[in-house]
């Protein structure tokens, strides 16, 4: 009986070429629609901000367990993206602000956490942590900067309760907002 290798060779070939598409035309499709439930955009007169996160421009800190600044920083941050759509520079304000709505809608106006017990760090790129006390931000203002023309600038922020005071295990939490406002006044809005 004569067997023709070369049939079935190319037969093989024909099979693990088509698994291989499968495989990569699933995991495409997989990762974009994950990625788009992910990423929420916002826009003002001249910013697209992306968050790369769920809740968007939320922040939540649901448990409270008091953590040294190095522990916090290692935590999972709140990503997102700005960049600017016009040829010339912008100065925009990044700003941390209670989340009334959410506040209201659980009904834990006093189940809030003082701001003096929350840390928060920023990081623009690849530079440094800047971390400071919640409480010390003056009028919430995380940071106030400019964006060149056309580029755009990743920012991670970290949220977490500090050591330095003793603070007895509770259901005490916090919300807020991440708010990206123009020299204009005008603020990002989904």
């Amino acid at each position: 009986m004569y067997y023709n290798y070369r049939k079935e060779r190319i037969k093989n070939i024909i099979i693990i070429a088509l698994i291989l598409l499968v495989a990569v035309v699933s995991t495409h499709y997989i990762y974009y629609k994950f990625k788009d439930e992910r990423n929420i955009d916002y826009n003002s007169t001249s910013l697209e901000i992306t968050y790369h996160e769920k809740t968007g421009n939320k922040l939540t800190l649901d448990k409270v367990t008091p953590l040294s600044d190095s522990v916090g920083l290692s935590q999972h941050p709140y990503s997102f993206t700005i960049k600017n759509n016009l040829t010339e520079s912008v100065n925009y304000k990044i700003i941390i602000k209670d989340d009334t709505e959410t506040i209201l809608e659980d009904n834990c106006v006093d189940k809030k956490i003082s701001k003096d017990l929350l840390r928060i760090s920023i990081k623009e790129g690849k530079k440094e942590n800047k971390v400071y006390k919640l409480s010390e931000l003056e009028d919430g203002v995380l940071l106030d900067t400019d964006l060149g023309a056309l580029q755009e600038e990743e920012f991670s922020i970290h949220l977490w309760v500090t050591r330095e005071e003793e603070i007895e295990k509770s259901n005490l939490h916090y919300h807020g907002l991440i708010e990206i406002v123009e020299e204009n006044n005008s603020v990002a809005m989904r």
